[in-house]
């Protein structure tokens, strides 16, 4: 049977018009006559009661027409499957990343992704939280990890990767170092260094400050944590910095103390609500989903 005629057909029982449907499907109303009179003759019954303008569904093409509807969709979905996986061979996929992946588990996602899947393209843009969030917004990109408190459920779908909480990075040398935790009042007066000005742990740590009653004394920023404990073994003040990517390159004269009240983040994959993706993005979804939570 035909899946050409069945289309013709279907068009025909909603047009009821051999020159409109021919007119449709940009074919001639000859070809077309041709065409509906094959399929009835294969099907062995007439499915039109037929008149000088127009046509109509007999018993027996009402009968078809659900089924041949069925075809049809079974058709278009297959070809966009098709469709799909030859967009997925060439395709690209775009992932927004806070710094500091590999403490996050963001880096080992992104091998394993790209092990499995050699043929695509991945453009990563590494950035604070605030501006992925916007870059989702504009469908600038696909995904993007990023911290908890830039996230809005109305807007975005999210699944969670790993938990932090914040510390306070000194030497041990100096007078708080031996201390079990240190309350954000304590730091009043203190040096700090921050991660970068306008980023997410920036706001965190200074209005933690302002909200303890006291302005925050910073004397150093930078957006690469490396620079910051550097600075801090030569002296130059504590770091406040969330424990996970400080903790690995801490040299032997620093030490961490925790932050009372305790503060912690949730580092998620974000992507907008409804978003139409193609394999390349559902991969990645899927390998994301699979992986284990970081608490």
């Amino acid at each position: 049977m035909e899946l050409k005629y069945i289309r013709e057909f279907v068009s025909l029982a909603e047009t009821g018009s051999y020159f409109e449907t021919a007119e449709r499907l940009f074919i001639t109303t000859s070809s077309l006559s041709r065409h509906i009179k094959a399929l009835e003759e294969e099907l062995g019954m007439p499915l039109f009661d037929r008149t000088t303008r127009k046509v109509a569904l007999n018993r027996h093409g009402r009968l078809f027409l659900p089924y041949a509807k069925q075809f049809v969709k079974i058709d278009d979905e297959c070809a966009m499957a098709f469709d799909e996986e030859a967009m997925y061979s060439k395709g690209a996929i775009g992932i927004g990343s806070i710094p500091m992946m590999k403490a996050y588990g963001i880096s080992e996602i992104l091998r394993q992704y790209r092990q499995n899947n050699k043929n695509v393209i991945i453009n990563i843009n590494e950035a604070d939280s605030t501006p992925l969030a916007e870059m989702l917004r504009k469908s600038e990109i696909d995904f993007a990890f990023l911290r908890n408190r830039h996230i809005s459920v109305e807007e975005f779908e999210t699944i969670p990767i790993s938990e932090d909480h914040l510390v306070a990075v000194l030497p041990k040398s100096h007078p708080l170092a031996g201390e079990k935790t240190i309350t954000i009042s304590r730091l009043e007066g203190e040096a700090l260094l921050l991660i970068s000005k306008n980023s997410f742990m920036y706001r965190l740590c200074t209005d933690l400050c302002r909200s303890a009653g006291f302005q925050a004394k910073v004397v150093f920023t930078s957006q690469r944590a490396e620079n910051l404990v550097e600075l801090i073994t030569q002296g130059t003040g504590i770091g406040l910095l969330m424990s996970k990517p400080v903790a690995p390159i801490l040299p032997d004269n620093l030490t961490i103390v925790d932050i009372e009240p305790r503060v912690t983040t949730t580092v998620f994959l974000a992507y907008l609500k409804d978003r139409k993706f193609n394999t390349a993005c559902k991969r990645f979804l899927e390998l994301v989903k699979a992986t284990p939570f970081q608490g």
